[in-house]
């Protein structure tokens, strides 16, 4: 008889990092401090202007969005901070995610030399400009729900600051997908930070480790409710080894969504591991 024991050296020490968080996230891409983003592209409704600086997006509403009493805007790959018309506190402002474009709405009137300012939590990147993510110095790779595709239907990044997740996961064939560098080869922990309402826990899924094309490794995970879908935590779905370093598609898809919806992802903590495999016979 054959006995395969695990010999994990490190691994409490990692397995500590990944549940409380602590893997560290791949710095901002470096982009121009003051850009004026060009409003004619796809995405863009109501909008006369936008300015973007370091965290903030300053944006003129045209007469349409005036009128119309909202704007459109193409999706953008950070969280929220804060939304405001300057000079008008009372106007409040809210936004409403769709799968590929964001919808910041009001219901009062809006004054013609109004302004938008809009803050989020890092560098406001759009999709087109994002670049792959590296990993910490540590050989750990955080992947936020920001940073994601989401190719489907119904699938979309929520950047709200209750929600900060990629939401509405409602059909089995959407899926969540980042690309992201690995600088070592070896075992790798991975656990989702996720929320589930009350009920509908117990959908699965797979995280999906493509390189060149071609299937590298596949963690199952499973969701645990946690009480409402915006009640996050940490839950670790299993190890993963990697033979060879460099560029990766990470993806997470259902296998199956048990009731109405597969849960929210708020990040994916892939950590470095020192994992060494010992056969002994018995």
């Amino acid at each position: 008889m054959v006995l395969r024991k695990v010999v994990v050296a490190g691994l409490l020490v990692g397995w500590a990092y990944c549940i409380a968080g602590y893997a560290q996230e791949s710095p901002p891409s470096s982009i121009a401090s003051f850009v004026s983003l060009n409003t004619s592209e796809q995405g863009f409704n109501g909008v006369a202007s936008a300015v973007r600086k370091n965290w903030h997006i300053q944006i003129i509403p045209s007469e349409l969005g005036r009128k119309q009493q909202h704007i459109m805007t193409p999706r953008f790959c950070a969280a929220l901070a804060s939304v405001e018309c300057v000079g008008s506190p009372d106007i409040k402002v809210k936004v409403h995610p769709e799968p590929t474009q964001w919808r910041f709405q009001w219901d009062s009137s809006f004054p013609d030399d109004g302004k938008l300012l809009v803050t989020f939590d890092t560098a406001p990147l759009l999709v087109s400009e994002q670049q792959r993510i590296e990993p910490a110095p540590d050989g750990s790779v955080f992947l936020r729900a920001s940073d994601a595709r989401t190719p489907g239907e119904k699938l979309r990044f929520e950047p709200q600051t209750y929600k900060n997740t990629v939401g509405f996961w409602t059909n089995q064939g959407d899926a969540a997908v980042w690309q992201c560098c690995f600088r070592e080869p070896g075992w790798y922990s991975v656990a989702l930070l996720q929320g589930c309402g009350k009920g509908q826990g117990g959908s699965d899924g797979c995280i999906t480790f493509v390189k060149d094309g071609k299937e590298c490794g596949v963690v199952a995970c499973l969701v645990e409710e946690t009480g409402h879908f915006q009640n996050f935590k940490w839950v670790h779905s299993g190890y993963v080894y990697l033979e060879t370093s460099g560029d990766y598609t990470v993806t997470i898809q259902p296998s199956s969504i048990k009731q109405k919806a597969f849960g929210d992802i708020r990040a994916l903590s892939i950590v470095r591991q020192q994992k060494e495999l010992v056969e002994t016979k018995q």
